[in-house]
């Protein structure tokens, strides 16, 4: 029987709160899963733990690794665990012998020859397309980025995306062959968002200050391409045009020193200090509840390689407003309402037409409640699963 070996390693670092984090313990639970329903003959072991001095560890049972992994505290040095992938995985892939090894997290590239075939998982090339933006001196700016994503993107047999946007950069950003990518959803565990009505609901809005108030939601980071400038506009503009409804949003996610700082000059120059509520890191229960009681979810960024909140907010009875390029207009197809993220009075009519008319608002629900069904673990494991057997058969 063959085997594949996932690297798990990222799940030990702060990472494993972010939503490459929650790609690999995902598809790592659900691929187990799956192959014990008896979906193929394929043996799936993890890397649990790497070490520059001695064996690392391989685990059999891969659902118990994820869960140690994720109830241990994680390591906040994030080059510390990529020094460990380029120079200690390749010697534990070696020790394991399996067929093919899968690298989730594509920081960090194993250096060496491996002696098996290595699929590896394409998330975005965000930062070579706004290179002006992110590519930092010392990664030597875009032409260093370039390197880099060529190294990462270039060495593998074959690279999983995850959206249609993803691969479409790989192709057009690193020039690489379209032959060797295959397009493989995230998937979403969708007994963990419901739009069934929880019994602390409404305590955990009102921890927030949310009970009873018509907010927007948003969910994410606070940089340039997430758009906070776009969607502060919005705002000021949707309670200028609906003052009755009273409009505030509410946003979830940590936030460090420089991108708090940017995103309260922001709320200052937009006047809407008042009416943002930052909500730092909320648990996947307490975002069901305030995806259940918002107005909408409001995510308009620039570029994403997925966007796991639309899926989430869709998943839980959330209307979607949404931006209607990058990979965000392939996960919403019309299952939500699309603007241009340039046009601030494009979002804010969105932002009132589903604020004024709860049957708009009813009708994308319905809309969403469909839409996020394709998004589900299972596919996501089952297609994984074929992208392992068509390596290991040669075809690709």
């Amino acid at each position: 029987m063959p085997t594949a070996l996932l690297d798990l390693t990222v799940l030990a670092t702060g990472s494993r709160a972010r939503g490459i984090g929650r790609y690999v313990a995902d598809l790592a639970l659900a691929m187990s899963r799956r192959l014990e329903d008896g979906s193929g003959a394929l043996r799936l072991r993890g890397v649990e733990r790497l070490s520059f001095l001695g064996p690392g560890r391989i685990a059999d049972d891969v659902p118990a690794a994820v869960e140690r992994l994720l109830s241990s505290p994680h390591e906040n040095a994030h080059m510390h665990w990529a020094y460990h992938v380029r120079i200690a995985l390749p010697r534990e892939t070696r020790r394991a012998r399996p067929d093919l090894l899968h690298t989730g997290h594509p920081e960090a590239t194993p250096l060496g020859r491996l002696p098996c075939p290595r699929v590896t998982t394409a998330h975005d090339l965000i930062v070579l397309k706004f290179a002006e933006r992110y590519a930092s001196y010392k990664e030597g700016f875009r032409p260093g980025r370039e390197r880099l994503d060529l190294r990462r993107f270039g060495r593998p047999e074959h690279i999983i995306a995850v959206s249609e946007t993803t691969a479409s950069d790989l192709v057009t950003q690193l020039g690489i062959p379209a032959g060797k990518i295959s397009v493989v959803y995230n998937g979403v565990d969708l007994s963990r968002f419901s739009p069934e009505v929880a019994p602390r609901d409404s305590e955990a809005r009102a921890r927030q200050g949310l009970e009873g108030r018509n907010y927007l939601l948003y969910v994410g980071a606070g940089d340039w391409r997430k758009n906070p400038d776009g969607m502060f506009a919005a705002l000021s503009r949707a309670r200028r045009r609906a003052p009755g409804l009273d409009l505030c949003l509410a946003w979830a996610g940590r936030l460090n020193q420089e991108n708090g700082q940017a995103v309260g000059e922001l709320a200052v120059r937009h006047g809407v200090t008042r009416d943002v509520h930052m909500l730092g890191y909320v648990s996947d229960e307490d975002l069901g509840a305030l995806n259940r009681g918002a107005v909408a979810q409001l995510f308009v960024s620039r570029s994403e390689g997925f966007g796991y909140p639309i899926v989430e907010a869709m998943a839980s009875g959330c209307p979607v407003i949404t931006s209607n390029r990058s990979s965000m207009a392939e996960l919403a197809g019309d299952a939500a309402l699309m603007v241009d993220p340039e046009e601030p009075d494009e979002i804010a009519e969105a932002i009132v037409a589903l604020g004024e008319s709860e049957s708009e608002r009813r009708r994308f629900r319905d809309r969403g409640a469909v839409r996020c069904r394709y998004f589900s673990l299972d596919r996501m494991a089952d297609e994984t699963l074929e992208v392992y057997r068509s390596v290991l058969r040669g075809r690709r």
